[in-house]
């Protein structure tokens, strides 16, 4: 398999230079993948399957790249009115099992080796990504830590002043006096980013999040969602036909039938 290096970055990390050469590829003399890959699965699909090619024409036919005409297979020509037509039409569907079954298992043997490159390449990239990660979340704790006090601190300054005018207001009156007081101004003012001399910029905001407590009653807040509504769909169903049509009984909101199904075997 033909492997390159990865093209330069852009961005340099502290201390980092970048080859402005970067070596040759690897495995040129191997065609293309988008030229490999098919004719490594026609391979196996032959290897498998002597004749598969030609079965597979019968039943489903081809249609002629050129010219665009179809010749017809056993699926275009079925008919099935009668009982002898419902058992020939089986054994069309059971063929056409035996042909998936014959590609399930050449796209399981050619893709295997691209599997465990992949599952290779994938560990090391955990592996790497997980020191990562786990530094970054070392150091953004210690800023999320810092940003809690110093919002805390802001609060606890804020309250300080909003009683210091209470106070004042209230003194005033005791005594008569009529005093006008400026509006208050609010003690947090706007945070402005951190600019380090690094290059790095952050910022301390807040965010909202949430905890649901109550499926039932946060349910209400989320019904009309595509998600939630596909989600329920996919729970319905599966409960349907675990307990055949919910053992008769009827499922309040719910339209449950018994509908017909065919198999061939």
């Amino acid at each position: 398999m033909g492997i390159k290096r990865p093209k330069p970055m852009t961005e340099t990390l502290p201390g980092e230079t970048v080859d402005p050469n970067p070596r040759a590829t690897i495995g040129n003399n191997e065609p293309p993948m988008e030229e490999r890959i098919p004719l490594d699965f026609r391979e196996a699909l032959i290897d498998l399957e002597a004749d598969f090619f030609k079965v597979l024409e019968t039943y489903v036919g081809v249609t002629d790249a050129e010219t665009g005409e179809h010749k017809n297979g056993q699926v275009d020509i079925a008919k099935c009115t009668n009982d002898t037509q419902l058992g020939k039409c089986g054994e069309v569907v059971n063929t056409l099992r035996k042909l998936g079954q014959r590609v399930e298992a050449a796209h399981k043997q050619v893709k295997e080796p691209y599997l465990l490159g992949g599952r290779l390449v994938d560990a090391e990239r955990r592996a790497l990504m997980s020191r990562i990660e786990e530094g970054g979340n070392r150091v953004n704790g210690l800023m999320k830590t810092y940003g809690d006090d110093k919002r805390e601190k802001e609060r606890l300054a804020q309250l300080k002043a909003d009683e210091d005018r209470r106070k004042l207001e209230e003194l005033a009156r005791e005594n008569g006096i009529e005093a006008v007081l400026p509006p208050p101004e609010p003690v947090v003012a706007k945070t402005e980013p951190v600019r380090s001399l690094g290059g790095a910029t952050v910022s301390i905001g807040t965010e909202w999040k949430s905890q649901v407590e109550d499926y039932a009653k946060a349910f209400k807040h989320v019904s009309t969602n595509a998600k939630v509504r596909e989600a329920i769909d996919a729970a319905i169903k599966s409960m349907v036909k675990a307990t055949k049509g919910n053992n008769g009984k009827p499922l309040a909101g719910v339209r449950v039938w018994e509908d017909t199904k065919v198999g061939a075997r």
